[in-house]
């Protein structure tokens, strides 16, 4: 499997449809088949309104020309895409959640950010309510948005899922890269599966940004670092760590993940 990853300019104050104009043309320049999954970060609908009002205002306008934008680059470029949008339930509830576009399939939001910050809460922005992995085309997704990505039980909850891929799309801006970094080759490690995160680069160096694809044994397989750019990467979606066996056994002892699970006693952890 290849992925491509976006990781686009965090817009300036009044620069929000320049980085929506970024977007469009990057996915414009991939061509037909030249990737399997596209991924882009969190808020990638409205990100840069100078108040939520100018947020709001780019989700039903702007932004949700550029949703509709990603249809017709999923169905040339025949690719899965990925991205985290705000949107509006059937009811007008607000949520962050994760879209997937298949070509030739009705579109999903099989994730909704389940962490939120408390400016997300202020704003009335819906949190989630489950954590389920996502099947497609024989692979297996667990996804996490942003704040999510600091909650270990979130991903130890993936890890018993059998997950084979981790779609992290985020809109830190302040976390240091070396963080970004340190953070997921743990997670992808925890969970022994692939891991791809998407984020925005931001104006100030070794801030943010980061987007990467992280190998099952923790090693960065492709890293975008402070820029603007597209990063993409060819990966076994089924891959799993398999480490070296315990002293005096065979040569080897199988999964990573298997083991730990195995050997994983759950009472010991139960919260009062």
């Amino acid at each position: 499997m290849i992925a491509s990853i976006l990781q686009p300019p965090y817009p300036l104050p009044g620069q929000a449809t320049e980085t929506l104009a970024w977007q469009s043309a990057a996915l414009g320049r991939l061509d037909k088949q030249a990737t399997d999954l596209i991924v882009l970060p969190e808020y990638c609908n409205c990100t840069g309104g100078r108040d939520f009002a100018e947020t709001l205002h780019l989700l039903d306008n702007q932004g949700a020309e550029f949703v509709s934008e990603l249809r017709l680059h999923a169905e040339r470029i025949q690719a899965t895409i990925m991205a985290g949008v705000l949107a509006r339930d059937g009811d007008g509830a607000l949520r962050n959640q994760l879209l997937v576009i298949v070509p030739g399939q009705p579109a999903i939001l099989p994730y909704c950010k389940n962490h939120l910050v408390q400016p997300e809460l202020a704003r009335g922005i819906v949190p989630g309510e489950c954590a389920d992995a996502f099947e497609l085309q024989g692979v297996r997704y667990g996804a996490a948005i942003c704040f999510d990505f600091y909650f270990p039980e979130l991903f130890s909850h993936y890890a018993r899922q059998r997950v084979d891929v981790l779609v992290v799309v985020s809109h830190q801006r302040q976390e240091p890269g070396e963080n970004l970094e340190f953070l997921s080759r743990a997670r992808a490690f925890d969970c022994g599966c692939t891991l791809l995160r998407s984020a925005p680069a931001m104006p100030r160096p070794g801030t943010g940004g980061r987007s990467m694809v992280i190998a099952p044994d923790g090693r960065v397989l492709a890293d975008a670092g402070d820029c603007p750019g597209v990063i993409s990467c060819s990966f076994d979606p089924k891959a799993r760590f398999i480490r070296a066996a315990s002293y005096s056994e065979p040569d080897r002892i199988g999964d990573y993940r298997e083991l730990i699970q195995n050997a994983c006693r759950p009472e010991l952890y139960r919260q009062p």
